[in-house]
């Protein structure tokens, strides 16, 4: 194997959780010369502290899916609380204030915002 191809297998391997020094002793045991074992552990590790490793962690949402809840939310406690007043539903008297899913919408929209800089 070329260097290229040393660096994206192990590059592979670190992001799945190997070591650096299992590295190291897997390529020690290929009998790969110790400068190259340097070079290979040092762009792999340029590599890991670039950013080129995006790993997607489970259960987040992306920023579009988070401002479109947010908006779902903002908006349905908006006509539950506009429909009580206009009367477009019968409360018997009673107005019901629907302020948790429009703050909780907002706040939503706001992380959204947040993300979407903080991933440019």
């Amino acid at each position: 194997m070329d260097f290229k191809e040393l660096v994206d297998l192990y590059h592979q391997k670190k992001i799945e959780g190997m070591d650096f020094s299992q590295i190291r002793k897997e390529l020690a045991e290929k009998n790969i010369e110790t400068e190259l074992i340097k070079d290979i552990v040092r762009a792999i590790d340029n590599r890991m502290l670039s950013g080129e490793v995006k790993t997607k962690k489970k259960g987040m949402f992306k920023p579009r899916d988070l401002r479109l809840i947010g908006w779902i939310l903002m908006i349905i406690g908006g006509v539950i609380t506009l429909g009580t007043y206009f009367k477009w539903f019968d409360m018997n008297g009673y107005y019901f204030l629907s302020y948790g899913p429009v703050i909780a919408g907002y706040l939503l929209i706001v992380a959204a915002r947040r993300a979407q800089r903080k991933n440019s």
